[in-house]
């Protein structure tokens, strides 16, 4: 029996070792069997938790399944044989982490001694414990943070904890509220309301209250809610609100409702109350009675009666406003008309005030409606005299561009004639009469741009034009203009240019000239012997990065009497008026030229005695550009002298016969080869089959005019070669625009007529770049 038992004890014991095998392989926990810290076996768990198979882990050091930064916290703990369990981060093969729970046992095999140690997965565990920091975290925000008065109670009534709120409520610190019972000490409706909580039912407080800790006294309003409904006793979470100030807003909305209904019986407008989910009128003024005819009762019994007195023009809008105001969705202001009780079709103005809910739902919409038949009568007025005004101020600018059209076009031709005859030296008694009738012509054409100045200037319509130039050359020019009338009056001409003054500046270079031109001229026109002094210098102060130049004209003429200052800048006005006058002039000039420094936000300014002389003033600001320029450009000394220009063809288009003899003739002396032609087709096919260098377009033309001609050049019709050929415009239309309209539609350049022939010449040079 005994030789039988012997022989079945291996199978027993590797029955035994493979159940066990099987458990230790169940379990949930990595085990490992180490001996020194090497392991010598592994669970399938283990394989399966950190990838290893056995034949790696075997031999393999235990703390390798340990990240390095816990890996002295397992030696210590194997070396002190501690067993009770404990926190690292595993380390699987692939190299990712989790948080595990480590436990370790020593045991004795023989007279081995070796170490049994448990690992688990405790990464959900991890998870769930932050989660739960987490959220009793944010709870705990949540209840500091609370508008409201928040407050726990335990299962007797007494506060076990509370927020800021509440203890901002209360008037009271902390340390004195946390153990305050509520059942026992508060006022008995306070009381009531708590212990109905703790017996698991909520309840509600609202009045005044006195706080026991606090002495503070405020309308509060507080819910209870048991904490286990139903539970008897309950803790209880409590929220505590002060209304008091609703509470005052109460007794104030109730006043301002009686002052409301004070205001509303005695206005003349109609002020409504109009209630939406009943789709009724909650009130109506009596002045209803005076707007439609019918008093308010009559809307209170059918509230789509307003809608029957609505003109019928306006029935569908009005017809969905009436929808829409049911929904509280009527536009905040609104214009129709009705026909009253007696027939009568009135304008009336509504607004619409629409009142919400605490869920964003309309309840009322409340507004007023005004009679606005006079105001809207009126306003009709105004915009009829408006559209009257507007038309005559389009007649009247129509009237001045054919004016300005129809004299420059025959005094263009005049001068032009006049020019020609000039140069083909006449005896001196001719040359006498040519020059005579040339400074007359200048001189109408003076008062015509001054006409139109002075209508642009009037109606708004005269705009600056901004650029960089330098003021010492534009003085030099105004100089130059007058050198030679000042030679032949035996008047001395200087021109004083401070040292300091700018090299570049940013205005309308051209107005500015303008102002100054009249005013030299004027003091030469008036001074018969001495001088006259062109002065320029830089103000000492600066304002928005602008430097101001004082530019003044002194003269020894003939003065200005004391009793005509106030009139010298007024139009149409001279010093000396009546049938003997001295000097001739319209009057413009100095009007002009104040409304022109206005324009420039300069001033103007005279000193003046009877004679003895006048001194002119004129400040005007001007803009410094980013980097002034501290040396002026280097020019040519001479412009470039070309021998012959008969290789350049230029094609003249003018319908008038004079001028285009003229223009002709004049190009000829210098030396182009020109041809004409009367009309912009003749333009378009005369370039189609020759070849030009420029043209010289006017604008008015009959078939089809200057700029429908430049139009079709520019799109190919007269063939690709001429599409960039330069076009220089020369017409009678001088009003405000007219450059930028033509300079728009393609045109190189411009020239008003009546033309002088040196400003001809210069552009012709400047755009066949032969200067």
């Amino acid at each position: 029996m005994k030789d039988q038992e012997i022989k079945n004890t291996p199978k027993e014991l590797e029955y035994s070792e493979e159940r066990y095998r099987r458990l230790a392989d169940a379990t949930f926990e990595s085990i490992f069997i180490s001996d020194k810290g090497i392991c010598l076996e592994q669970n399938s768990t283990a394989q399966r938790m950190f990838g290893y198979t056995d034949d790696e882990a075997v031999g393999r050091a235990g703390t390798e399944w340990i990240v390095p930064e816990d890996r002295e916290t397992v030696i210590q703990n194997i070396l002190n044989n501690y067993e009770e369990p404990y926190e690292v981060t595993a380390l699987r093969k692939d190299g990712t982490t989790f948080h595990c729970e480590i436990q370790g046992r020593t045991i004795h095999e023989g007279e081995k001694t070796l170490r049994v140690t448990a690992l688990r997965d405790i990464s959900a565990r991890k998870r769930a414990e932050e989660q739960m920091r987490d959220s009793e975290h944010r709870h705990r925000l949540i209840f500091e943070h609370s508008p409201h008065g928040m407050i726990r109670f335990d299962k007797t009534g007494t506060i076990i904890d509370c927020n800021r709120k509440f203890i901002e409520l209360m008037g009271a610190d902390k340390e004195k509220l946390i153990g305050f019972n509520s059942i026992r000490h508060s006022n008995p409706k306070m009381s009531a309301a708590v212990k109905k909580a703790t017996q698991g039912q909520t309840s509600e407080y609202e009045d005044f209250y006195t706080s026991v800790t606090g002495n503070k006294t405020s309308y509060i309003r507080a819910v209870f809610n048991p904490v286990e409904k139903g539970a008897n006793p309950t803790e209880v979470i409590a929220s505590l609100e002060d209304i008091t100030a609703r509470r005052q807003m109460e007794k104030n909305l109730a006043k301002t409702e009686s002052r409301f209904k004070t205001i509303a019986e005695n206005s003349k407008d109609l002020i409504y109350r109009f209630s939406v989910p009943n789709k009724k009128f909650e009130y109506v003024s009596p002045s209803c009675l005076d707007i439609t005819g019918f008093p308010p009762g009559t809307f209170y019994e059918n509230s789509q009666f307003f809608f029957d007195l609505i003109h019928p023009d306006f029935q569908d809008f009005m017809h969905q406003q009436w929808l829409d105001m049911a929904y509280g969705k009527m536009e905040p202001l609104v214009e129709y008309r009705i026909i009253d009780r007696y027939g009568k079709t009135k304008w009336l103005q509504q607004s619409n005030v629409p009142l919400y809910d605490k869920k964003g739902n309309p309840v009322r919409v409340e507004g007023i409606v005004r009679d606005v038949t006079e105001l809207k009568n009126a306003l009709e007025r105004v915009e009829q005299e408006r559209a009257r005004a507007e038309a005559a101020s389009n007649t009247k600018s129509e009237f001045l561009a054919n004016m300005s059209h129809e004299i420059r076009t025959p005094l263009n031709g005049i001068m032009g004639m006049l020019q020609l005859m000039d140069a083909d030296e006449p005896p001196a008694q001719q040359g006498e009469y040519i020059n005579a009738a040339m400074q007359a012509s200048r001189r109408l054409n003076n008062v015509l741009s001054d006409i139109l100045d002075l209508a642009r200037v009037e109606a708004g319509k005269l705009s600056l034009c901004y650029r960089e130039f330098n003021p010492a050359e534009e003085l030099k020019h105004v100089f130059e203009l007058f050198e030679v009338t000042s030679r032949h009056s035996g008047v001395k001409l200087e021109l004083r240019l401070a040292a300091d003054l700018p090299r570049t500046v940013i205005g309308d270079s051209a107005r500015l000239q303008q102002i100054l031109t009249n005013i030299v001229g004027n003091a030469l026109k008036f001074t018969h012997d001495g001088h006259v002094v062109i002065d320029a210098i830089l103000l000492p102060h600066f304002s928005d990065g602008k430097s101001h130049l004082l530019f003044s004209v002194e003269d020894t003429g003939v003065g200005i009497p004391e009793n005509k200052m106030d009139v010298l800048f007024q139009s149409f006005t001279q010093v000396n008026q009546g049938y003997t006058r001295q000097y001739q002039g319209a009057g413009l000039g100095l009007s002009i030229c104040k409304r022109l420094v206005e324009l420039m936000d300069g001033s103007i300014s005279i000193e003046s005695t009877a004679g003895e002389g006048t001194t002119f003033h004129v400040s005007i600001p001007f803009a410094l550009p980013e980097s002034e320029k501290l040396f002026p450009e280097e020019r040519d000394a001479e412009p470039k002298i070309i021998s012959s220009f008969e290789q350049y063809r230029i094609l003249v288009a003018e319908d008038e016969k004079i001028n285009r003899l003229y223009t002709k003739r004049y190009l000829e002396q210098l030396g182009f080869t020109v041809e004409t032609v009367t009309d912009g087709q003749q333009v378009v096919d005369k370039l189609f089959y020759e070849d030009f260098n420029l043209v010289l377009m006017d604008v008015q033309m009959p078939v089809r005019n200057g700029l429908e001609a430049t139009e079709a050049i520019r799109m190919g019709e007269a063939g690709a070669h001429n599409k960039r050929i330069p076009i220089i415009a020369i017409t009678a239309y001088a009003m405000q625009g007219d450059r930028d309209q033509f300079i728009e539609k393609g045109m190189d350049d411009y020239i008003a007529k009546p033309v002088e022939e040196e400003e001809l010449r210069k552009v012709i040079l400047k755009i066949l770049q032969l200067s």
